[in-house]
């Protein structure tokens, strides 16, 4: 036990100094010297791992413990920050985060208004927008916002902008339209997405030979890639391999 406790106020030293030595915030001491055990812990977890990892690993390290901390702390940053400067920047942040949270009235509220001068046909806006009504429920204010999205002079939509589009349309019984834009999608989009989609259209149509050869498609074409596609796309897979049962 005597071991233990000289080690503990080692660590509690060692912390303390680095805090000292890097600037950091004096709440860190008093918690490594109040709380000796979990105060090291969560100072070396937040502020001291990133530092030996570095990098994009590092980074998410730290983000992830501080959210688990306080899940609360970016909406309430982002909160103050739009309080107290209403740009269309901090606007967007605000919105990014209500819809996590399913907000999608309170999205809807915070970007209509920001849509004057020259920022009526943002696209960061437009898209918000869209997915918020489309989240919501209200398919063809979804499809509104996209359509300002294709007519901006320089209209080059996102294929997930696209895919969203095609959902919409699904959504709206407009079948044979969503069709068309997916055929026409899956051979630039980015992962499985879009060709799951096709083929659930397929099946919602009764076409059950193409829906199993899109689902197919997808198991063949997974099986042959590299194991970080099949980790990321890993949902889709395995949907389409229940399909194909």
């Amino acid at each position: 036990m005597p071991a233990l406790m000289i080690l503990t106020v080692l660590v509690q030293v060692l912390f303390a100094v680095h805090v000292h030595r890097t600037g950091r915030s004096t709440y860190w001491m008093y918690l490594i010297m109040m709380v000796p055990v979990m105060g090291c812990l969560i100072y070396f977890v937040i502020e001291v791992l990133p530092e030996v990892i570095r990098g994009p690993a590092g980074r998410h390290a730290k983000r992830s413990f501080r959210s688990m901390l306080d899940p609360e702390k970016d909406f309430r940053d982002a909160k103050y920050a739009f309080d107290t400067s209403p740009t269309v920047a901090n606007r967007i942040q605000l919105a990014q985060l209500l819809i996590e949270k399913r907000q999608y009235d309170a999205v809807i509220a915070l970007l209509e208004p920001a849509l004057t001068n020259h920022f009526s046909d943002d696209i960061l806006l437009l898209e918000g927008l869209a997915y918020a009504y489309y989240d919501k429920g209200d398919y063809s204010s979804a499809l509104k916002y996209i359509q300002k999205i294709y007519e901006r002079d320089d209209a080059q939509p996102q294929d997930y902008i696209k895919l969203l589009r095609a959902r919409a349309h699904i959504a709206l019984g407009e079948l044979a339209v969503a069709e068309e834009q997916l055929v026409s999608l899956v051979e630039s989009f980015t992962g499985e997405e879009a060709r799951f989609t096709l083929a659930q259209l397929y099946d919602r149509m009764g076409r059950k030979a193409q829906a199993r050869a899109v689902y197919q498609d997808i198991v063949t074409r997974s099986s042959h890639s590299p194991k970080y596609y099949q980790k990321t796309e890993r949902q889709w897979i395995d949907t389409a391999k229940q399909a194909l049962k």
